[in-house]
């Protein structure tokens, strides 16, 4: 289930968080009734802030509680019973607060979220793509060694990206590929810069900490080289493995399934950002590959899995703003 499937389900079901007969009191009785006090609620569905855990979180309440009169808090323990009660890919519902209510899918609805956000992008991270390299996910596998730690990672990108060398710059005015070989900073900088309003000279500077520019792509970098070593070691994604998530797994899953309502370009390339912090987070907590003298398993796919939707958000929201996805930085 989506935010914008969430958004349509809570929508149906609004009319009836209220006890039997208080829209008929506040508004007469009839379609017409429920239509003046609910069409007018603009449903939003998003991530969960730090208040709360859960997959997602709704503030509707209050805007139903003032237009009704009633609690907002009432209201949204109405809307948690029934959206429990009627609704199969809810796991579970809870009011956080004075009225948020908070949204936890069952497993089998992240399973499917995780496959159709693997599917709404790009997913050629398991292979370097260039401008006459094939475009699907059955282009050879890279030559890297089995990375064990996020630096060993960042060792391998470098030398590979050593090896496949600088594309020709493209274009100002053209849009980057969903994946590419190595990024154009050139280019790059001054589109983020424009979508952000941050300096070019501190995106610049090409380290986590300093540029959003180069955690983003470096996150989709990273990305690329766990699908790449994971091949080498016979891993491949695996939905299904992938729950039940930990709290690092469901904050990115729900950053993810997020992605999808945000369209301007400044607050794509912020929500962009705080993917790449949730997926360091995640890999750090959740290693994808097996470490040390730790079995490759199920786990492992899993988290894999996680890691290729994250890379296919990732590539299409810089394709989008016309940022280069880089396979290695």
């Amino acid at each position: 289930m989506t935010p914008a499937q969430l958004s349509r389900t809570i929508r149906y079901v609004l009319p009836h968080a209220l006890p039997d007969g208080e829209v008929d009191r506040f508004v007469g009785k009839g379609a017409a009734g429920d239509a003046a006090l609910f069409g007018g609620v603009r449903v939003v569905v998003e991530s969960p802030p730090k208040r709360g855990a859960g997959d997602y979180a709704t503030g509707v309440a209050f805007q139903v509680a003032a237009a009704c009169g009633r609690p907002a808090r009432e209201i949204a323990q109405q809307l948690c019973a029934r959206l429990e009660g009627e609704v199969g890919a809810v796991g579970g519902a809870e009011v956080v607060g004075g009225g948020f209510v908070n949204v936890t899918l069952t497993n089998e609805a992240r399973v499917a979220l995780l496959r159709a956000l693997t599917e709404s992008g790009p997913t050629e991270a398991a292979a370097p793509t260039g401008p006459t390299a094939p475009t699907t996910s059955t282009a050879p596998a890279m030559s890297v060694e089995p990375s064990t730690s996020a630096e060993s990672n960042r060792s391998a990108d470098r030398r590979t990206s050593t090896e496949a060398g600088t594309p020709p710059t493209a274009p100002a005015d053209s849009v980057a590929p969903p994946v590419a070989p190595t990024d154009v900073p050139a280019r790059d900088i001054p589109r983020w810069a424009a979508a952000t309003g941050e300096d070019p000279a501190v995106l610049a500077v090409r380290t986590e900490r300093a540029s959003s520019l180069f955690r983003v792509q470096y996150a989709h970098a990273r990305v690329c080289s766990l699908l790449r070593n994971g091949r080498r070691l016979g891993l491949r994604p695996e939905a299904e493995s992938a729950v039940p998530l930990g709290a690092a797994g469901a904050r990115l899953l729900a950053l993810l399934a997020d992605r999808a309502r945000i369209t301007a370009a400044g607050p794509l390339a912020r929500h962009l950002d705080a993917v790449a912090h949730a997926f360091a987070a995640f890999h750090d907590v959740c290693p994808p590959l097996p470490r040390g003298e730790e079995k490759p398993g199920a786990a492992h796919r899993g988290r894999l899995a996680l890691a290729e939707a994250t890379g296919a958000v990732l590539a299409g929201g810089l394709s989008q703003l016309g940022v280069s996805a880089p396979a290695h930085l």
